[in-house]
């Protein structure tokens, strides 16, 4: 269909895939599909950053937070082939020094109970679990035998954690795409095309997407509301 406008005098703004899922395969999250909980994430060495609900899959990580950072990055996303480095703060508003001042504090009060056991912070257990071992502290070590070293590590995985990211979701099981034909030539109390006369567009033909939460669907059904009414219109003259 796009080719096909262009061909008839219509601009299209290169289509990528939008709001998608990434691959991830990190000893951290194998075992873990299911488990959800609120972060922030953003791409490393982007500006491209998010919060929200992150869920664990069988694949790697879904949920809002992955799918809006996928609709805002997602040309810049396609451009680096979908292989890129994704930082999660398990702890989303927390830094470094407020983690590590919380681990401190936690290291005096519960000097004699295990670190891998109850997690001390809003965390799955589980998830825990897999980070305190990512921060190379054994199963059965106390909070009162934690070196600075080991706390620093926590610190890190807890709030700077990054993940190698190969790959989204498979072709064609993205959400929407972004790209189609250029806004400008649209007229939006219409939807009728500049360029050809008596064309009406809605939907996923536009340059339109929106993060996820219901936002591309009101999109479509408004455009199409717009377009049905306006050739209504114009039948009944």
């Amino acid at each position: 269909m796009w080719k096909l406008l262009q061909q008839l005098g219509h601009t299209i703004v290169s289509p990528v895939p939008s709001l998608f899922t990434f691959n991830c395969k990190d000893e951290r999250i194998n075992n873990l599909p299911g488990v959800a909980t609120d972060v922030s994430v953003s791409i490393k060495d982007t500006s491209l950053q998010s919060a929200g609900p992150l869920l664990i899959t069988h694949w790697g990580m879904s949920g809002p937070a992955i799918l809006k950072l996928s609709a805002w990055g997602a040309r810049i996303l396609h451009d680096k082939l979908y292989a890129f480095k994704l930082v999660v703060n398990w702890l989303k508003t927390e830094n470094i020094e407020s983690t590590l001042q919380r681990l401190r504090s936690q290291k005096e009060r519960f000097a004699q109970k295990t670190v891998s056991i109850k997690p001390p912070l809003n965390l799955p257990t589980r998830l825990w679990e897999n980070l305190v071992q990512a921060a190379s502290i054994n199963k059965e070590t106390r909070w009162a035998d934690l070196s600075k070293t080991q706390i620093s590590q926590l610190a890190q995985q807890l709030c700077q954690a990054q993940f190698a990211i190969h790959g989204k979701s498979t072709f064609k099981e993205e959400f929407v795409t972004a790209g189609g034909i250029d806004l400008k030539e649209v007229d939006f109390k219409t939807m009728r095309s500049k360029v050809l006369p008596g064309i009406y567009f809605a939907g996923e033909v536009l340059n339109i997407d929106a993060v996820t939460g219901g936002f591309n669907f009101q999109n479509a059904w408004t455009g199409g509301y717009l377009a049905a009414t306006a050739m209504s219109n114009v039948s009944a003259l």
